[in-house]
């Protein structure tokens, strides 16, 4: 899932399992920051519904004898297409220094580059230094608010009565912190993209004849054989049946990075198969038709704008 993340940890996605398991640590890893009042604010703040409904925006590592090392709960905004929201992080005191911390945000920030989100926006306490100072190192920017001590910018009342806040923002657009400065740092866009009409098959033709009719719609030939789209049939088995997902704005040309990565990687994630085919205008992404429902919800979750086609 990582590749700079640090040698002898494994890191996968929470399960509702693992709730217990992070709550449990919350007071011993922040040194009991806050006192009584300090730790159930923490535990108020990772509800079991984050492990059930956002895991797969969010990372838990763990030593090889399965304790917890790290932990970050994330998700992407559903009102602003534009905005993901790390929500919650924590890493042992004994593993401090290692570049963690670090490893999961960026991942968090490459998962949401891949599905077109520019802005990264995270919170704090007034007073825990610590993270702010984490924050100010990976680029976070302090949103401008009312003066607070040592003139540092809080948003009062934020999360309620007296829970004032210190509010961060990134732009994935910028140069990151830590050497990442070229163009793929920049944010994959969202696409409008259409379920086009047409309901489709995919054969495998192992001896390479070219199909007897003119209703197919790809043909791609290797050694293997023939592989062909064609539109489906009445004696196609429902299991067999593909819709196809394509760009309504076709033409971005093949110099665009990460326009195929921005759709497939949604689908992946929400365990929909997918069957691509390339064009010179744009990809056609089949998946299976009893999936359309789930692949469609993965795509707007992601950002991308499902349009009748025209």
């Amino acid at each position: 899932m990582m590749n700079d993340f640090p040698e002898g940890l494994t890191v996968r996605r929470p399960t509702a399992m693992d709730h217990a398991r992070v709550l449990a640590v919350l007071d011993r890893w922040w040194g009991g920051f806050g006192g009584e009042a300090g730790s159930t604010e923490r535990a108020l703040l990772l509800p079991r519904l984050f492990f059930q409904h956002f895991a797969t925006t969010s990372y838990l590592a763990e030593r090889p004898d399965g304790d917890l090392a790290a932990f970050l709960i994330g998700f992407f905004s559903q009102s602003d297409p534009a905005v993901a929201y790390i929500h919650f992080v924590g890493v042992d005191p004994a593993l401090h220094g290692r570049g963690i911390g670090t490893a999961l945000y960026r991942a968090f920030f490459e998962q949401a580059r891949t599905h077109g989100r520019r802005h990264v926006h995270c919170i704090t306490s007034p007073g825990n230094t610590t993270s702010r100072a984490f924050h100010g190192r990976l680029g976070f920017e302090m949103l401008s608010g009312a003066p607070g001590v040592d003139g540092l910018p809080i948003q009062p009342d934020y999360d309620g009565p007296g829970l004032d806040r210190v509010v961060f923002a990134l732009d994935l657009a910028q140069p990151q912190a830590g050497g990442q400065s070229d163009e793929r740092v920049a944010a994959r866009p969202a696409l409008r993209l259409t379920v086009l009409p047409t309901v489709f098959a995919v054969e495998h033709l192992a001896d390479h004849r070219h199909p007897r009719d003119d209703s197919w719609h790809a043909l791609v030939r290797t050694s293997e054989g023939l592989t062909v789209i064609r539109e489906a049939s009445g004696q196609t088995a429902p299991a067999d049946r593909w819709i196809g997902i394509y760009d309504a704005d076709a033409g971005h040309g093949l110099d665009v990075p990460g326009l195929l990565a921005s759709v497939i990687q949604p689908l992946a994630e929400s365990a929909v198969p997918v069957f691509v085919a390339s064009t010179y205008q744009a990809d056609l992404v089949l998946t299976p038709e009893p999936q359309r429902d789930r692949a469609v919800t993965a795509l707007q979750a992601a950002g991308h704008e499902i349009v009748a086609p025209a």
